[in-house]
């Protein structure tokens, strides 16, 4: 019997759910929503190519913070683009992508050992 890997499964949920809110108010967080497809298109490749970023975690790292940056600054032009205003709900998006890049970091290093 195959190994089911709940990982990749997981990322491509994600990517169909962020797909499809596109389709419910198109205009709230445009650039935003995007940021966090390309998110979870990084992190299914890296699940992908584990082996890979196993021996380079700091690959991993880099585009951790480079998601993580790139989220915040789409949220603070989403808001600013809106004329609206400022939810604070929406800065803990990158408190929550910050938590699951955690969680994969230390997937990887506990599947190192």
């Amino acid at each position: 019997m195959k190994k089911i890997n709940f990982p990749i499964i997981f990322n491509l949920i994600v990517l169909l759910y962020l797909f499809a809110t596109f389709f419910l108010q198109y205009e709230f967080l445009f650039i935003t929503r995007i940021v966090l497809i390309v998110f979870t298109i990084v992190f299914l490749v890296i699940q992908i190519k584990k082996e890979y970023f196993l021996v380079n975690k700091m690959i991993f790292i880099i585009f951790s913070v480079i998601i993580i940056i790139a989220l915040i600054v789409s949220i603070l032009f989403d808001n600013t683009s809106a004329n609206s205003l400022t939810n604070n709900r929406f800065f803990l998006i990158p408190v929550f992508v910050f938590t699951l890049v955690g969680i994969m970091y230390k997937d990887l290093y506990d599947n190192n050992k």
